[in-house]
Formats: structure tokens, C-alpha cells, sequence
């Protein structure tokens, strides 16, 4: 009776707690919004305020006439050549400065958000007369660097992950500056470019979302099977590559099973030793003695 009253109390035990923490597990608050599960992406509008002071990002004189863009991460530009000779945007010397912090620029081949890749093959880019060219800059100390792959980061936070502080601390940059120095060379003379832009103003730009970049490749991937011209699905492209890799080893399973099969026709021919062929080419000079010595004596016996 005592160990059925045990089992009573245990098994009542049991059944309490399942509930209290059933209890706990409904009443647990959320802080996840549905709207925005990775919080708001803001955006920060700039004025030019060097070398002249407008509200629209656009510089122009005899030499050139450049056309900024200004996002989180990079500065991209439209520059034109209003010259009758060539110019020379030396990438080498040029400069980023986020609140008076000098960086080396990278260059990057820019298609959106998602796919981008720096450049580096040139460190002087021509511009041809009547020309333009379109740089997309970032801060060299802005880019890190993790296992071969990289992540650029923003000039300033930009997200807020649904943290009131962090707003605060977003709209706080209006007022900051960020300058970019450009060094023009002609055949004679070098410009030294210096722009500057001016945070007035910050508006909010929808959920955000985090980014996963795609390297930009000129050529196609290995990886990547087109079919009429269009790329697979990633779970399609996987069953592709598997097959592919199934037929693959199976060859080589068969090429490896016919060489070995030859090695072993190889092994079961019969190996003659060094001594057989010595014993054999010794009973090969004695009988030809025995045969000349025969011959010698049958003509020795007719002379006489």
C-alpha cells in the first residue's frame, strides 16, 4: 500500500509540473515583430558642401562634371572627361574620410546590393576625352576580411533591430561629413579634387533584411548548371551535381577495375628466373662443345 501511495505522488508530481511549465511556455512574451523581424533600415540624406554647397550631389567645371551617390557602404560616382585630352583618375592616392578619418579607397564592380566584387588590376583609370566612368568606392578599413571572404561595412549604423537606442544613435549622425578625395591627372597638370557631404537629414527605407552577397564572376561557375539558358534551382543544381558525381565515380570505378585486371594478367604470366636462363645457356655452350669435338675427331681419323 505504502509504495502505491509512493507512485500516487510521484506520478501527481510529474503531472504539476508538466502543466506549470506548459504555463510558462504560453505566457512567455515575444519581443519578435511580425513586420519587421530584423528591425527597420534607415537612410541618410547628404548635401555637397565642398568644393561648393548645394543639395544636389553634383560637382562640375571645365575639367569634369561628377555625379555622387551616396549609400551605406559606398560612394559611387559618374565621372565625365570635359577635356580634349585624356585624363587620369589616380585610384592609388584617393581617399575616403568618414568624420576626418582618412582611408585608401577600393574600387568595387558594383550590379546592386547583393553582387559585388572589389577590383584591384589598375591603380590609374583613363578617361578618354567626351567620356565617362563609373567608380563605386568604399573605405579600405571598412571591408573585413574572414576565411577569403569579406563583408563590407556601413559608413554609419543604419539599422536599428528594433532597438529604441539604436534609433537614437542613427538619427544622432545628422551633421556628420564625409569627404572624398579625387587627384586628376592631365599630360601637364594635376587636379586635386576634395568633396565633401554633409548628413542633413534621416528617413526611414523599409524592413531590413540581411544582405547575402553574390560574388560577381565574368565567367560561369562550375557549380552552376544552365539548361536552355536558364540557371537551375539550388535544390535542382544540387541533384545535378550529385548525379554527375555518382556517374563520375562510377567510371572510375570501372577504369580502375580494367587496370587492375591487366596488372593481373601481368602477375600470372610465368617469370623466368636469372638462374634458369644461366643453367639453360650453360647446357647450351656444352652441348655445342660436345658437338665441335666430335666433328674435330670424325675429321682428324680421315686424314690418317
Amino acid at each position: 500500500m505504502r509504495k502505491i501511495q509512493i507512485c500516487l505522488f510521484l506520478v501527481s508530481i510529474v503531472i504539476f509540473l508538466g502543466c506549470s511549465s506548459s504555463k510558462q511556455t504560453l505566457n512567455e512574451p515575444t519581443n519578435i515583430k511580425a513586420d519587421f523581424p530584423y528591425g527597420k533600415k534607415y537612410k541618410y540624406i547628404y548635401k555637397l558642401v565642398k568644393p561648393v554647397e548645394r543639395d544636389e550631389l553634383f560637382f562640375s567645371d571645365p575639367n569634369i562634371s561628377v555625379q555622387f551617390v551616396i549609400d551605406e557602404s559606398f560612394v559611387h560616382l559618374r565621372l565625365k572627361n570635359k577635356r580634349s585630352e585624356k585624363i587620369s583618375v589616380s585610384l592609388d592616392d584617393a581617399q575616403i574620410f568618414v568624420d576626418a578619418r582618412a582611408s585608401k579607397v577600393v574600387n568595387f564592380n558594383y550590379i546592386n546590393d547583393f553582387s559585388y566584387s572589389p577590383i584591384n588590376s589598375y591603380s590609374n583609370l583613363d578617361v578618354f576625352p567626351n567620356s565617362f566612368v563609373e567608380l563605386h568606392l568604399s573605405a579600405a578599413d571598412r571591408i573585413l576580411m574572414s576565411f577569403g571572404d569579406y563583408e563590407v561595412m556601413g559608413f554609419y549604423p543604419y539599422v536599428d533591430f528594433n532597438d529604441k537606442r539604436k534609433v537614437k544613435e542613427i538619427y544622432a549622425n545628422i551633421g556628420r561629413k564625409i569627404g572624398v578625395y579625387l587627384p586628376i591627372e592631365t599630360e601637364t597638370e594635376i587636379y586635386d579634387y576634395y568633396f565633401e557631404f554633409q548628413i542633413v537629414d534621416v528617413k526611414e527605407d523599409g524592413p531590413y533584411h540581411p544582405k547575402r552577397r553574390q560574388v560577381v564572376s565574368q565567367a560561369q561557375l562550375p557549380s552552376e548548371i544552365v539548361v536552355r539558358g536558364e540557371a537551375l534551382s539550388p535544390s535542382e543544381s544540387f541533384i545535378a551535381s550529385t548525379l554527375i558525381s555518382f556517374f563520375a565515380l562510377i567510371s572510375a570505378y570501372f577504369i580502375f577495375a580494367r587496370e587492375k585486371g591487366r596488372s593481373d594478367m601481368v602477375r600470372e604470366t610465368p617469370d623466368v628466373s636469372l638462374k634458369e636462363i644461366y643453367e639453360d645457356k650453360v647446357s647450351g655452350f656444352a652441348s655445342c662443345r660436345q658437338t665441335v669435338s666430335g666433328y674435330k675427331g670424325k675429321s682428324g681419323g680421315s686424314e690418317k
